[in-house]
Order: C-alpha cells, then sequence, then structure tokens
C-alpha cells in the first residue's frame, strides 16, 4: 500500500491516514483517535500515526479471512 494522506489533529486527537493499493485501484482509510504522553515532532507523530495505521488495517484484514 502506498500512503496518500497522513494527518494528525492535535485538538481532537483524531488521526486520519489514506493508502491507495498498488494498482491504484484500492483506497483504504483508516481514522483513529490517538494519544501519547511523550513530546513528538510534527514527523515523529505523522511516522507513528502512519505505523498504527498500518497495523490497523493488517489486524483488520485477519479478521475477515
Amino acid at each position: 500500500m502506498l500512503l496518500l494522506r497522513a494527518e494528525y489533529d492535535a485538538k481532537t486527537k483524531r488521526a486520519y491516514v489514506e493508502f491507495r493499493g498498488r494498482n491504484g485501484d484500492a483506497i483504504a482509510t483508516t481514522i483513529f483517535s490517538y494519544r501519547t504522553t511523550q513530546r513528538l515532532t510534527e514527523k515523529q507523530v505523522q511516522k507513528e500515526v502512519v505505523r498504527l495505521a498500518r497495523h490497523v488495517l493488517k489486524r483488520a484484514a485477519a479478521a475477515t479471512l
């Protein structure tokens, strides 16, 4: 999956991550709450949000099998 967009809203503590399939036909969107006690830069927050979104999508895919 290729990352299209990753956003984090600090006010609502919501993450929005959008992936597209390698062929460009499938889109997967993940919206979830994200909070941390660590002091992270914007780049670190984006990396962490993308990592968690991939994890959520993998678990969802495994649950449907």
